[in-house]
């Protein structure tokens, strides 16, 4: 359940994103790169026959119709995108977890994949909106976060179990 700090600070965001829209309108939305970090399913297709291929040498192997059997796995991947499409795709190594400094690491990864991809971006000013609250309240974060984008979208802790805003 939000708080009522929760919620002051969600509207005040909210009237700070109409505020610009009205002063910017489309061009202030073509600023904004929004990033999330989902956990997706990995799953490794293999057919039957493709399984028995390694079998002994010697042994007769038998085919049998080509079948699929999967195994998934479970990844976090960081993803930040625009209006035009995909920035950055940062998969996570196994066991990880996204601390202040990994965070870090990741937002000077999506200014250089801005700078190659969209460079009128950084001139125009770049809106970074994203859900990681208690990373943006590491001073190194927040340093590092003002180096990338220059219109700074005020954040907002989250609930357990609740989404983004």
């Amino acid at each position: 359940m939000l708080t009522e700090i929760h919620k002051t600070s969600r509207m005040s965001a909210a009237l700070e994103f109409l505020s610009r829209y009205h002063t910017d309108g489309e061009e202030f939305l073509k600023r904004i790169v929004s990033g999330d970090k989902p956990w997706v399913v990995h799953v490794i297709a293999e057919t039957k026959q493709q399984s028995e291929a390694w079998g002994h040498t010697g042994f007769p192997t038998r085919l049998r119709e080509a079948r699929q059997t999967l195994s998934a796995k479970k990844l976090m991947v960081t993803v930040f995108w625009d209006a035009q499409g995909i920035l950055l795709i940062e998969f996570m190594t196994r066991g990880a977890t996204i601390s202040s400094e990994v965070y870090c690491h990741t937002l000077k990864k999506l200014k250089r994949a801005i700078q190659s991809k969209r460079h009128d971006l950084l001139s125009s000013g770049v809106v970074i909106l994203h859900n990681y609250a208690r990373l943006n309240t590491a001073v190194r974060a927040r340093e590092v976060l003002h180096e990338v984008q220059t219109g700074w979208v005020p954040t907002f802790s989250l609930q357990p179990g609740l989404g983004s805003f």
